[in-house]
């Protein structure tokens, strides 16, 4: 399945971000891509609004050190941990490996890798993939895609949310 959410100002993106995160299941690989600018860390920060991460504010870009682990709140049942890495400036896959990717898709938290295209190789089968376009200066497109049966489940849920809230604005 793969279908495509259009979000016309920051908000919004956040917004998209958050139902990602409040439906992925622990265990969950998102693959983002997209040029610089387009919007994929603020995206990243409403996922862990709805992934319920002790403290949002600290979602920033994990370009220079490769990954930033935003803790789950233990206050918050159904909290998870968000795992956000950066293939960026990674030269190869080993670079992650040295970090331990394989081991992070272990951890029962989300896993979600920035220019993830730079290291397809690393990508679980069962990963939901979003690509983020510029429509407008404020406009984005998300072209979303799912590779197996628990993205499947994610993508098609929030993206049923995602329209029924957009009905109803």
């Amino acid at each position: 399945m793969s279908t495509a959410i259009i979000t016309t100002s920051t908000e919004q993106t956040l917004a998209w971000g958050q139902l990602i995160g409040q439906f992925a299941q622990p265990g969950t690989c998102i693959a983002l891509d997209g040029i610089l600018g387009v919007g994929k860390t603020q995206l990243v920060r409403g996922m862990a609004v709805g992934a319920q991460v002790e403290d949002c504010s600290l979602v920033c870009s994990p370009t220079y050190c490769l990954l930033n682990i935003y803790q789950a709140d233990a206050s918050r049942p159904g909290s998870k941990t968000l795992y956000h890495l950066d293939a960026y400036r990674v030269r190869d896959a080993d670079q992650f490996a040295a970090v331990g990717f394989e081991e992070l898709l272990e951890q029962n938290g989300l896993v979600v890798l920035e220019w993830a295209s730079r290291v397809p190789s690393l990508l679980p089968a069962d990963h939901l993939a979003i690509v983020g376009t510029v429509e407008a200066k404020c406009s984005r497109r998300w072209c979303i895609s799912a590779g197996g049966p628990v993205s499947q489940r994610l993508l098609e849920t929030a993206a049923s949310e995602w329209s029924q809230r957009s009905a109803n604005d």
